[in-house]
């Protein structure tokens, strides 16, 4: 069981708490009192063998889980990767530190209440080094054992994360591209620009332009972490502009306060345009059910939301990985969550504006 998810663990799994606190303990007391006081056992002294096992056991136990606890604790507060030497300098102290006071807490108990012997005078016949020498020795031999496993665990645990991240950002790549750079999409827009063509080549014009500028951001942003949030909304509205042509009335969106941007608020790129291409794949857009969306930018986030205009079409031409994907990037880039609120009548994801601090 690794020292970092100790605690949690024997919480969730009773049995766990049973062999911690008691088998392992009572097997490992058997096997070393048997190692050590053997004789009693075979000269038929069993109290006195007993009385060893007692004592063994209650070392393994309050020493042993007590270490776990500690590390636990402190694995909390300090991890190997961010705060080493922290780490490693706590944990000493606080384990030299536990150890021999529980030692001489079990010591004294021993002597006073199973030998009824008062402890003074057992120290006037041996120090009190002496008594902690055999359980600081076995303690260091664990603590070496123990902080090397748990540097040891924590480091594969990064490796696979770093490994998990790669993976989970050329998914996002991908996704990235399968979403803005479609077919679906492209036909659609070839088809309203073939309409506009006849009726109004001003608009027809417009239209060409805000469609490169679509394909133009995805190509040029399509590696970068972030964007700032300036450069994103610039290309949402390009995006915007195109459903409008493509929906006339039937699609409005809304902006409220999204203008005025400092220069370090940021978000990964194409998140807002994903987020208005779920509402257009999940909803009908027609007379009878126009699609209102709303994009507000408030303390720190974004907030999309639209009213629900529910088709069967959208389960089949979703892949369902969009908002998802939008989630592990920013589980990647931000400990700030995605927050997700469907609702009977709405549906509203808001995320947060990224920051240089964050």
């Amino acid at each position: 069981m690794s020292d970092i998810n100790y605690c949690s663990s024997i919480s969730k799994d009773p049995k766990a708490l049973i062999q911690t606190w008691f088998t392992i303990p009572f097997l490992g007391a058997l096997v070393i009192t048997i190692f050590y006081d053997f004789h009693n056992l075979r000269e038929g002294d069993y109290i006195t063998f007993m009385q060893s096992w007692g004592v063994s056991y209650a070392f393994w136990s309050l020493i042993s889980n007590g270490h776990n606890i500690i590390i636990y604790w402190i694995d909390k507060r300090w991890t190997w990767l961010d705060h080493p030497v922290q780490r490693m300098s706590i944990g000493i102290l606080a384990i030299f530190t536990y150890t021999p006071i529980v030692s001489l807490i079990i010591i004294y108990c021993f002597v006073e209440f199973v030998l009824d012997v008062r402890f003074s005078k057992v120290v006037e016949n041996q120090s009190i080094f002496g008594m902690l020498l055999v359980p600081m020795v076995i303690t260091v031999v664990i603590a070496l054992w123990g902080h090397g496993r748990g540097f040891f665990l924590e480091w594969r645990q990064a490796a696979i994360d770093v490994e998990r991240l790669k993976n989970e950002n050329l998914k996002s790549k991908f996704e990235t591209l399968k979403t803005q750079v479609n077919p679906h999409f492209l036909f659609n827009s070839l088809n309203a620009l073939t309409s506009l063509v006849y009726a109004d080549q001003g608009k027809a014009v417009d239209f060409i332009q805000k469609l490169s500028q679509v394909y133009r951001y995805v190509l040029d942003h399509q590696n970068d972490e972030v964007v700032p949030l300036q450069t994103e909304v610039d290309f949402l509205k390009s995006f915007v502009y195109l459903n409008t042509i493509r929906f006339g009335d039937n699609f409005v969106v809304e902006y409220i306060n999204m203008e005025n941007f400092d220069s370090n608020e940021s978000v990964p790129p194409v998140t807002l345009q994903m987020l208005i291409e779920n509402c257009i794949k999940h909803n009908e857009i027609s007379k009878k059910n126009q699609l209102k969306i709303s994009i507000e930018r408030n303390n720190g986030f974004v907030s999309i939301e639209n009213n629900i205009n529910p088709i069967q079409k959208a389960k089949q031409d979703s892949s369902g990985l969009g908002l998802s994907n939008i989630i592990s990037r920013y589980e990647m880039l931000s400990d700030q969550k995605v927050e997700v609120a469907p609702s009977a009548n709405v549906f509203k994801v808001t995320v947060p504006i990224l920051t240089l601090e964050s």
